[in-house]
């Protein structure tokens, strides 16, 4: 006869993998109903996020993520419940190789590719290593991209959205610039203006970047609001460089794109466009920032990425 189940092992079997604790106190539809509730729950609480309003992406995945932690403890503890009143004696199939079959099994099919799931197809965390994307990202934050780009039902790709794709000179790398142009668009870089099909994108000089790290830059750069399809954004430009104009016009399957640090950005001025297909997802808030320098920039958690 098997001895009965311990009700700390039970908590511990919980911390493994959601819905172990309750198999081992001889529940295996409860352990079943807790796993794929842990499972799911992540790919509903992010879908609930993107369908929110914008400003509320970054509260509701941090939310979501609290209620996983509360739901965690709350299966260890019903774990712990079951396995103190449990049956001393146990069923023929609980023995140790089938707890770890479940587990292997569990993660294999189950765990493993709900998380893949989220993080391919709905929202991904990165973080700025560079200061190309200044001001609009500071090296160090880290922000919650939108990867329903290039899926079945996703969205669509506007000027003006900050992606993240593919560095076509190195696949293994992940860059972040600002859409500029769609396919067929004509982009003419006259100066410090960026002209689209004809029509400039500059809406004049800005004289305040929202905090006094980043107005230091003005010091020794001009700050241009420019104009995407439905919301502005601002980027820099040195005062010193020297600028020739240039033309492009973007091919069919493609995307144009430029860091909003106009100087100090590697972008489609020096590997060319982008393919869309490369497109993994498009920026939109940041959730945490910190640099060796400043520290913590609470004032920059929860802004979101025009």
């Amino acid at each position: 006869m098997s001895p009965r189940p311990y009700p700390l092992v039970a908590v511990a079997a919980s911390l493994v993998m959601p819905g172990l604790g309750q198999l081992y106190a001889g529940q295996p539809l409860r352990g079943l109903a807790c796993l794929f509730t842990v499972a799911l729950l992540p790919t509903w609480i992010c879908q609930l996020a993107l369908w929110s309003p914008g400003h509320a992406l970054a509260w509701l995945v941090a939310l979501g993520v609290l209620v996983c932690l509360v739901l965690y403890a709350l299966a260890a503890r019903q774990a712990f419940r079951l396995a103190k009143h449990a049956p001393a004696e146990r069923a023929p199939w609980q023995r140790p190789w089938v707890y770890v079959l479940v587990v292997a099994v569990s993660y294999t099919f189950v765990l493993i590719p709900f998380t893949a799931h989220v993080r391919e197809d709905l929202l991904e965390t990165f973080v700025a290593p560079t200061a190309s994307m200044l001001p609009t990202i500071m090296p160090g934050d880290r922000f919650l991209a939108d990867k329903r780009v290039n899926r079945l039902g996703g969205i669509a790709l506007r000027r003006g959205d900050v992606a993240l794709f593919v560095y076509p000179n190195n696949r293994t790398q992940v860059f972040v610039k600002r859409i500029i142009g769609l396919p067929g668009d004509t982009i003419e870089l006259r100066g410090r203006e960026v002209w689209v099909n004809g029509q400039s994108l500059s809406r004049g000089p800005v004289v305040d970047l929202g905090d006094p790290v980043r107005n230091r830059m003005l010091e020794t750069h001009v700050a241009i609001a420019e104009q995407g399809d439905g919301h502005g954004y601002t980027v820099l430009w040195r005062k010193d460089v020297e600028l020739p104009q240039s033309n492009f016009v973007v091919p069919s399957g493609q995307v144009f794109v430029l860091g909003d640090n106009r100087d100090a950005s590697v972008d489609s001025r020096r590997f060319g466009t982008v393919p869309i297909a490369d497109v993994k997802g498009t920026a939109k808030q940041i959730w945490f920032s910190f640099s060796a320098s400043e520290g913590m920039r609470w004032r920059r958690i929860g802004q979101w990425l025009n």
